[in-house]
């Protein structure tokens, strides 16, 4: 059911576990200097790339042009790589360099220590059983077309 009251509820307690989490970790001011942007693209590759800048620009949510921007900053900034696809030259594969995937892991390693204390207060199973919800609650929103 769309719009129900819970979804709301639900989004709204996901927002303060983030941005309390996000305190305790320390913000965006934390490394290069990025945009939100920038950062969402860093992460998608350090998820999943390499990447062609097209798929970039959809897992992003955004323009090709805006993509590529970030990329290029990202680029200048030395956490990311972009290099001709073996089986496309004129195609370019962009990939998280190793002082992004420095970056990126140290970021991580700073949330997991965070995150210890809420995790705790959940049995095994029920940790199971929200990593579960997470991923298919994810899986949909990645099948939805944008309005």
């Amino acid at each position: 059911m769309a719009g129900a009251p819970d979804d709301e509820l639900l989004l709204r307690e996901l927002g303060h576990l983030i941005r309390q989490l996000t305190r305790l970790v320390g913000g965006a001011d934390d490394g290069p200097p990025m945009t939100a942007t920038q950062r969402i693209a860093l992460v998608e590759l350090g998820d999943d790339g390499p990447l062609r800048l097209n798929d970039l620009a959809r897992r992003m949510g955004t323009s090709t042009p805006t993509a590529s921007r970030a990329v290029d900053t990202l680029e200048a900034l030395g956490l990311i790589t972009r290099a001709p696809e073996s089986s496309d030259r004129r195609a370019l594969s962009i990939d998280v360099s190793p002082r992004g995937r420095d970056l990126l892991d140290e970021r991580l390693r700073r949330a997991a220590q965070a995150f210890e204390p809420a995790a705790a207060t959940l049995s095994a199973a029920d940790r199971r059983a929200l990593l579960a919800l997470l991923r298919q609650m994810t899986d949909a929103l990645r099948a939805a077309k944008p309005s």
